[in-house]
C-alpha cells in the first residue's frame, strides 16, 4: 500500500502566467494607455501640419528714411510751401527743475472778507403782497450769518434762524441756498424764494 502512493504522486498545481495576477493586469492597462497616448499624439501632429492650414511668413520692411529738401516747393495750388522746421537742440524743450522745489505751492491767504452773497429779486413795497400770507423775498450772507428778507402781513422782516416773526405764529427753522424751513405752531413749511404761503 505504501508503495502505491509513492508510485502515483499528485501532480502540481500549474503556476499562474504573470498577465493573469492583479499586477500583471495592471502593467497591462498601463501599457494600453501609453500606446493609445502614441497614438493620439501621432494623429494631432499629423492634422496639425497637414490638415490646418500654415501661417503665412510675414516680411518686415524697414521704412526708407528720406532726408526732405531744405528747399521750398511748389503745390497744385501754386502756393508756395517752406521746407521743414528748424531742429531743436534739447535744451529748448527739456529744462532742468530742481527736485527739491515742490510742484505744488500753497495758495495765498487773502484777507479780505468776502462781499455778502444774495439770492433774491428787489423785495419793493411790502404793501403790494396780500394780507396774512408768509413771503420769502431773498436769502443772503453777511460774513457768514445768513439770513432771509420774508414779507408777513405786508410788514417786511430780516430774519436768521431761530429769529420768529413778532405778532405771528412763524419762526425760521433753517436757511438754505435758495429756500428757507419755517416753523408754524409744531408744523415745518418750506419755502422758496418768491413762494408765499397763507395761513
Amino acid at each position: 500500500m505504501a508503495d502505491e502512493s509513492i508510485q502515483n504522486p499528485q501532480p502540481a498545481a500549474a503556476k499562474p502566467s504573470f498577465f493573469a495576477t492583479s499586477t500583471g493586469k495592471l502593467v497591462m492597462v498601463v501599457a494600453a494607455l501609453a500606446v493609445l497616448a502614441v497614438v493620439v499624439g501621432v494623429a494631432a501632429a499629423v492634422v496639425l501640419k497637414f490638415v490646418l492650414p500654415q501661417p503665412q511668413d510675414i516680411e518686415i520692411r524697414v521704412p526708407e528714411q528720406r532726408q526732405p529738401s531744405a528747399t521750398t516747393t511748389q503745390t497744385a495750388g501754386g502756393e508756395k510751401a517752406e521746407g521743414p522746421a528748424p531742429a531743436v537742440s534739447y535744451d529748448q524743450v527739456f529744462r532742468f527743475r530742481d527736485i527739491f522745489d515742490p510742484l505744488i505751492k500753497p495758495a495765498e491767504e487773502t484777507t479780505a472778507e468776502p462781499a455778502p452773497s444774495e439770492t433774491a429779486t428787489d423785495t419793493g413795497d411790502a404793501t403790494q403782497y396780500s394780507p396774512n400770507t408768509l413771503y420769502l423775498i431773498s436769502i443772503s450772507s453777511d460774513a457768514g450769518t445768513p439770513s432771509a428778507v420774508m414779507v408777513w402781513d405786508q410788514q417786511q422782516y430780516t430774519l436768521e434762524e431761530g429769529d420768529s416773526i413778532p405778532n405771528s405764529p412763524w419762526r425760521l427753522l433753517d436757511i438754505r441756498t435758495s429756500s428757507v424751513v419755517m416753523l408754524y405752531g409744531d408744523q415745518q413749511v418750506v419755502l422758496g424764494i418768491g413762494q408765499g404761503i397763507q395761513k
